[in-house]
């Protein structure tokens, strides 16, 4: 009995380090793999593409022959009347030496072509334009979701994406967000609408650059092949 009690106990504490020696293992690998990927994309930050983006104006303008802002509008009257605001957005290659793939979703240029894709050139500048356009209806929606305290129905979003001209590289984003109440009813019996935007210490718009910029990794961009996001390895 004695020598079978002690044999069991002998192929337990041989379970028992084969399972300890086994995790080990598996820990020094994760921990392993973990520096590697951070090395890789620690060697990729230092060589990737640097663009500046920011946004310089942000306008209200109509988007028939309305004039505004100064006109009174009113409802129902106009209610389908279309007005737009407008933030233009500059975009600029910080590198004196290298060429950057570059390409915006919703966001248009001067000459009105969308989605663009193109090389920007060594310490190229280019404005793009990140444009709401709604009807007099749906601003006001906006402003009374404004003075709320609620979330503005009516948005537009868009992006700017720039990536390295290498196969392996990386890819940044930034996502912009444009929302505004550019009308507010007007000191009017009869229920006019007025423009908010230009006037004295009134805040009409908010334009966002959330986050500031989302980065992604690529062992191969042409074969669409991201890199492995690190393992939050923690020692025990």
């Amino acid at each position: 009995m004695l020598v079978a009690i002690v044999g069991s106990a002998i192929v337990a504490w041989q379970a028992l380090e084969t399972h300890r020696t086994t995790t080990l293992s598996q820990r020094t690998l994760e921990a392993s793999n973990a520096l590697a990927i951070d090395s890789a994309r620690s060697r990729l930050d230092q060589d990737a593409p640097r663009i500046d983006v920011y946004v310089e104006q942000v306008s209200f303008l109509p988007a028939d022959s309305v004039s505004m802002p100064g006109a009174l509008l009113s409802l129902p009257a106009d209610a389908a009347r279309l007005l737009r605001v407008q933030a233009q957005v500059r975009v600029v290659n910080l590198m004196n030496d290298r060429t950057i793939h570059l390409k915006v979703k919703g966001l248009h240029d001067a000459a009105m072509r969308a989605d663009a894709e193109i090389l920007l050139v060594p310490a190229a500048k280019l404005s793009y334009f990140l444009t709401a356009t709604f009807t007099l209806s749906q601003w006001a929606e906006n402003w009374e979701a404004y003075r709320a305290g609620n979330p503005l129905p009516n948005v537009v979003e868009g992006s700017v994406i720039a990536g390295d001209d290498r196969d392996e590289g990386v890819v940044d984003t930034w996502p912009l967000r444009l929302a505004a109440w550019p009308v507010q009813p007007a000191e009017d019996p009869d229920g006019a609408w007025r423009s908010t935007a230009g006037m004295a210490g009134s805040d009409w718009f908010q334009i966002a650059i959330r986050p500031l910029r989302e980065r992604s990794y690529w062992i191969s961009q042409r074969k669409n092949i991201p890199m492995p996001e690190p393992s939050h390895y923690q020692p025990r």
